[in-house]
């Protein structure tokens, strides 16, 4: 079969589904017509497909400062495309493969070895920020619990007639704490 015929085939396919699911804000007669199995009437009511970051995604401050390599290794789901219409030419970036003075195009490595991986459904993503929730609050509660000894050998110093080392190991705790 010849490319030319092939991709207007494919081309007839797509704009036959188009409009074969009407947008929540869709107009009485485009919601009626999905209903019953025909296309929407009005190019504005067919629902369009959304791409949202990943709950989990991480900030742009916790990117800032890491190499290239190491947020390509990043799971699939954070390798979305991001617009830069900042740039000159304008361009499709990876919204994660980044590094000091270099972006990457998008798709970027990861997002084209990953495939569909990348368009993670909501409830894996989801699930995803559950687990990082949960780990978080177990980190948080081992750190709480290693601050008790210290506490305990502070007073001890104080105890013992050596008040500045216990004033030190005080201050080297409470200066731990800020930073969490």
């Amino acid at each position: 079969m010849n490319d030319e015929i092939f991709w207007a085939e494919q081309r007839a396919i797509d704009a036959a589904s188009r409009g074969q699911q009407a947008d929540p804000t869709a107009c009485g007669t485009c919601q009626d017509n999905v209903k019953a199995g025909e296309q929407v009437e009005h190019e504005e009511c067919a629902q369009r497909a959304t791409l949202l970051q990943a709950p989990d995604h991480p900030s742009y401050e916790l990117l800032a400062g890491v190499s290239m390599e190491e947020n390509a290794k990043l799971p699939a789901r954070f390798h979305i495309p991001v617009f830069d219409d900042c740039g000159k030419p304008n361009a499709w970036l990876c919204a994660v493969c980044q590094e000091e003075g270099a972006v990457s195009l998008w798709p970027c490595k990861t997002a084209t070895e990953q495939g569909t991986k990348v368009f993670t459904p909501a409830h894996e993503a989801e699930t995803a920020l559950r687990r990082q929730a949960a780990r978080i609050a177990e980190l948080e509660k081992a750190a709480r619990k290693a601050q008790e000894p210290m506490e305990r050998l502070a007073l001890a110093f104080e105890n013992t007639g050596e008040p500045e080392i216990g004033r030190q190991i005080r201050s080297a705790i409470k200066a731990g704490a800020a930073t969490q």
